[in-house]
């Protein structure tokens, strides 16, 4: 927990200097580019740190059991697996898909930040407070397809929808679940208002009282998900806690408060406006099932990457505004809302720790892990001591070939996807 907590120290105390107008241009490159070589180091070493690390970790260690023809005709995404069957060439090591996923991933963000993000030290608190992180540690495929949604969407504004599509359907080979994206790229376009706004909450709460009907009809319809039967699955059949809901709540209220200012300072807002509410509404019907919350991984990164430093910019716009001619006044509410602002960023990143969040407390790294987890031992003619051996230890008349009966030998208890499928459930 203590890593986490330097961490943000980390962040706050060198970006809020680097990110400055004093520095500029300059600062703000040598801010991403040291953040992303932090945070990928933390999570390229980390040991059994995430629910999936082990599911993950044993995928990587039978692909040196399998050719090339089981991964194309596997059920995983080979978007992710093909590059993974490569490395499995050159490097048996199970922890290097953390290394590949770790580079893939924290260059992407702070690249995404450095472009588009008005101050990347306030990103990347939010990244880091709102168990963006945390799930970037368990959740690989999913988080590197939300990667790439994150930077489709700024082809919607520009009329460039074929590109978002192209780009939804990519994200798709490293997640299924990208493929909505096909399907919500309208409900983004709309303009955040009162009326959508009515229409989506009522929606949801529709939802949460047809839900386990809506859920059967998944699970019958897309075999990637029969895993999750509400029924009998633990992560469709119970809820997540509401506070999580409660935190992106909160920050869309204050978007859509302020949503007329926030698309004047930028036209894409109003498409980041709308994926916090769509992160709320996702987190909501996690509530009811759990497994429904990870829909919102794949569109809360803009809001969080983009949305959330102009949303303090224009807070401070608003304040000197309103009471310009108040001094006094006008400070006192510049402190509350920053004291504000840092009670709710810090309280949702310790709450996320408490109750350990994907599994990412404590963190461990390679470098003082206690055990492995995949180990294969092969003897060889040191392991053999022929002191060691006793002929009295063997007793010919201790086997009987009754003992053996072919009958009980059935092919069809033999299923060789029978591992593969149990991964792809833990997975989903």
């Amino acid at each position: 927990m203590a890593i986490y907590l330097f961490l943000l120290a980390g962040v706050i105390a060198a970006g809020i200097p680097l990110c400055s107008e004093k520095c500029g241009k300059k600062g703000r490159l040598i801010f991403c580019i040291a953040a992303a070589v932090v945070f990928t180091l933390i999570s390229a070493l980390r040991f059994q740190v995430g629910y999936d690390y082990n599911s993950y970790g044993g995928i990587y260690f039978n692909l040196k059991y399998m050719i090339l023809e089981d991964v194309i005709v596997g059920k995983f995404e080979k978007g992710f697996m093909l590059p993974l069957y490569v490395l499995n060439l050159a490097f048996e090591e199970y922890y290097v898909v953390f290394v590949y996923t770790s580079l893939i991933i924290y260059p992407s963000v702070f690249y995404l930040i450095y472009k588009n993000s008005s101050n990347p030290w306030i990103s990347t608190t939010a990244f880091l407070c709102f168990g963006a992180f945390f799930n970037s540690l368990c959740f690989l495929r999913q988080f590197i397809a939300a990667l790439i949604i994150t930077y489709a969407v700024q082809y919607l504004n520009k009329k460039q929808l074929w590109r978002f599509l192209v780009l939804s359907i990519a994200a798709a080979s490293f997640h299924w679940s990208a493929l909505l994206m096909l399907g919500m790229w309208l409900l983004f376009m709309i303009k955040p208002g009162k009326l959508y706004l009515s229409i989506v909450t009522a929606g949801t709460i529709i939802f949460c009282f047809v839900s386990r009907h809506l859920m059967h009809w998944v699970i019958d319809n897309f075999y990637m998900y029969k895993g999750y039967n509400p029924e009998t699955s633990a992560e469709a059949a119970n809820g997540l806690p509401i506070p999580y809901t409660i935190m992106f709540g909160i920050l869309f209220i204050i978007s859509f408060v302020f949503r007329k200012r926030l698309m004047e300072r930028n036209k894409n807002n109003s498409i980041y406006i709308n994926c916090l509410m769509y992160t709320v509404v996702f987190e909501a019907m996690g509530t009811r099932h759990a497994i429904l919350s990870r829909f919102a991984i794949l569109v809360y990164l803009p809001a969080l990457l983009y949305l959330v430093p102009d949303m303090i910019v224009v807070i401070k716009e608003y304040i000197s505004e309103r009471f310009a001619s108040q001094e006094k006044r006008r400070r006192i509410l510049n402190v509350v809302s920053a004291c504000a602002a840092s009670v709710i960023a810090v309280g949702s990143y310790v709450m996320l720790m408490l109750n350990n969040y994907n599994g990412v407390v404590p963190y461990t790294s390679q470098m003082n892990r206690p055990t492995d987890i995949f180990v294969e031992q092969v003897a060889d003619e040191e392991d053999w001591d022929e002191e060691d051996w006793d002929d009295e230890d063997w007793d010919e008349e201790d086997w009987d070939d009754e003992d053996w009966d072919d009958e009980d030998w059935d092919e069809e208890d033999w299923d060789e996807n029978a591992f593969e499928e149990d991964i792809l459930n833990q997975l989903q």
